[in-house]
C-alpha cells in the first residue's frame, strides 16, 4: 500500500529565493527620500521575515507608534519594490532540484511577504507551479507563526498526508512548525543563521538544499 504524502512547507525569503538585496533597495531608496538615513545590509537581513511594516518597524523603532508615517513609508515602499523586487533575486543553488526531488510530496508556500510581490515573484521564477497552494503575510488576518496558517494551508491542499515538514531560515519558521506539530529543517543559507536556528529548537539545520530531500524521504512513512 501506498504511504502517505509528506506535507511540506517551505518559506520564501531566505528559504527559497535569496531577496535581501533587492529588499534593501526598496528600503532605503525609501528611507533616503523620506529625508531618513539609509539603513546598513546586516541590519536589513536581520529584519527581514515578519512583513513589511515588521521590517520597517524594526529599522525605525522611533517611528514603530506613528501609524500614519509608518503607512507612508509601506506605500512608498512597495512602488520600489515592485520595480526591483527581481532585479538580483534568484533562487539558491540546488533548490529547484530540491523541488523536482520532492515531486511526490505535497508542497506548500508559507511566507509573511505580502501577496502582491510573493505570487509574482513565484511565477517569474519558475517554480509557482511546484505548490499546491501558497499563503501570503496578507492572506489571512494572522501570519506566521499563528497556528492558523498551517491550518489554512491544509484546508486548501487537503490530503492523505504523512509526516508534516516546515522550512525556512528563521526562529519564526521555527515556532511556525512547532506549533502545528511539524518536523522543522532550518536553512542555515539564510538571512538569520545557524545560531538562531539551533535557539529555537529546529529539528535539523541543513547547509545546502541538496539535503532537504534526503531527510524528507527518509522519513517517509
Amino acid at each position: 500500500m501506498r504511504s502517505s504524502r509528506p506535507f511540506v512547507a517551505f518559506d520564501f525569503d531566505g528559504t527559497l529565493a535569496d531577496t535581501w538585496r533587492d529588499i534593501a533597495t526598496a528600503l532605503n531608496h525609501t528611507l533616503v527620500e523620506e529625508g531618513l538615513p539609509a539603513a546598513e545590509g546586516p541590519e536589513i537581513r536581520f529584519a527581514i521575515g515578519q512583513g513589511v511594516l515588521p521590517l520597517l518597524r524594526r529599522i525605525r523603532p522611533d517611528l514603530a507608534e506613528d501609524e500614519a508615517r509608518l503607512h507612508a513609508l509601506y506605500m512608498r515602499f512597495r512602488d520600489h519594490y515592485d520595480e526591483v523586487c527581481l532585479e538580483t533575486t534568484a533562487l539558491y543553488d540546488g533548490i529547484e532540484t530540491c523541488l523536482e526531488h520532492l515531486s511526490d510530496a505535497t508542497l506548500v508556500v508559507a511566507s509573511n511577504k505580502p501577496g502582491r510581490f510573493l505570487h509574482p515573484m513565484l511565477d517569474a521564477l519558475g517554480i509557482v507551479g511546484r505548490f499546491a497552494t501558497v499563503i501570503a503575510g496578507d492572506s489571512l488576518q494572522v501570519s506566521k507563526p499563528d497556528p492558523a496558517v498551517w491550518a489554512e494551508l491544509e484546508q486548501r491542499a487537503p490530503g492523505d498526508h504523512g509526516v508534516r515538514w516546515m522550512i525556512g531560515d528563521s526562529a519564526v519558521d521555527v515556532a511556525t512548525g512547532i506549533a502545528a506539530g511539524a518536523r522543522t529543517i532550518g536553512c542555515a543559507w539564510g538571512l538569520r543563521g545557524r545560531d538562531e536556528l539551533r535557539d529555537a529548537g529546529a529539528d535539523h539545520i541543513v547547509e545546502h538544499p541538496g539535503e532537504i530531500a534526503e531527510l524528507i524521504l527518509g522519513a517517509r512513512r
